[in-house]
């Protein structure tokens, strides 16, 4: 009965991705929360990545579509960004990470500038495309490649839209990943291994993995060098004490904070955090801890099948919580990204 059940979840998932994927080909982050009413590049690549998993590929097909068409249209920006010298480059100059379904990056005055987005991007493509691309995607990728190239040591915001000063280790990773995919799609070396350099030599401490150049604490988005990313494959010690450390400062029963100083709707237990953390415990052999997690995971599917992005339970800054609530209205739910994130968990 539980496989059964399984089986149910993951194709509820897949319908609830596919609902709301609109014709354009992107995913909307969360359709019932106002301000998840756009298409992030990030969590829409890591979608079309699970997707890609359960063979719905005309789904990713139709999302890196999208994605390589607003590319192209930043043309213009890139070149700009190339042309600078490095020290001159301004964080308002980086490209947007947030568009509205139909592309455009007017999105109202929010943070927008990150880089993981588009590293994210190029390591989901080269997956789901095995090496097959057209004119217009080699274009693509090859704008998207230089420009990572010149911004990756650049101070951004981190893959929750904080700490614009820093320079954050789960951006590095993904920047890395992209960079490596980059370089086989195009046949022509990228500097990958420069970053995976710079972050064993600046951003680790005790032998693991830190959150940013300012924090040398953990953050649950680590996990991500030792479920998704094989860039850190040769590191097995680095990803180790990384999710352990994930795992005992940033898992509770089961569901895994951002970190330790989230006041985000009181810093509750996020759903795709966890499924990141269960998977790496998969994949290592923990079978106790994937169990542990997937019990949690499971029980949080809502009964009309959704999955929201965090569960207010433990929560590390409880008198956030309303606030949060009173500024944007109950926790978004469902979050497509969630769901991807099950389906990753699962396969």
């Amino acid at each position: 009965m539980n496989g059964e059940f399984n089986l149910n979840y993951i194709n509820k998932s897949v319908e609830i991705i596919k609902q709301n994927q609109a014709s354009s080909g992107a995913y909307i982050a969360s359709p019932n929360f106002s301000q998840y009413k756009y298409c992030w590049f990030r969590d829409g690549a890591f979608i079309a990545d699970s997707m890609n998993l359960v063979n719905e590929r005309e789904s990713a097909s139709s999302f890196f579509e999208w994605g390589f068409k607003i590319i192209l249209k930043n043309k213009n920006q890139i070149e700009k960004i190339l042309s600078k010298k490095k020290e001159n480059i301004l964080l308002e100059d980086l490209l947007p990470t947030r568009y509205t379904v139909e592309g455009s990056s007017n999105t109202g005055e929010w943070t927008n500038e990150q880089t993981d987005g588009y590293g994210t991007f190029l390591w989901a493509f080269e997956k789901y495309s095995k090496g097959n691309i057209n004119e217009e995607e080699r274009k693509a990728i090859m704008y998207i490649s230089e420009y990572l190239q010149k911004v990756w040591d650049l101070p951004c915001y981190d893959v929750w839209e904080e700490s614009s000063e820093d320079i954050h280790t789960s951006t590095l990773l993904s920047i890395a990943a992209g960079l490596k995919s980059a370089e086989k799609l195009l046949k022509s070396k990228s500097n990958w291994k420069n970053i995976l350099d710079y972050i064993i030599r600046k951003q680790t401490k005790d032998k693991r993995l830190i959150k940013s150049s300012s924090n040398s604490g953990v953050d649950g988005s680590l996990v991500w060098s030792g479920s998704l990313y094989d860039i850190l494959d040769t590191e097995e010690e680095i990803i180790e004490n990384t999710c352990e450390k994930i795992y005992c400062d940033l898992c509770f029963e089961g569901g895994t904070k951002r970190f330790l100083e989230d006041n985000y709707f009181g810093g509750g237990s996020w759903i795709l955090l966890s499924c990141y953390l269960g998977k790496y415990f998969k994949k290592v052999g923990n079978e106790k801890r994937y169990f542990e997690i997937k019990k949690w995971v499971e029980s949080q599917f809502q009964f009309n099948g959704y999955l929201p992005e965090q569960t207010p339970e433990f929560l590390l800054k409880p008198d956030f919580y309303k606030k949060w609530v009173d500024k944007w209205g109950k926790i978004a739910e469902p979050l497509l990204w969630s769901h991807a994130a099950y389906i990753y968990l699962m396969k």
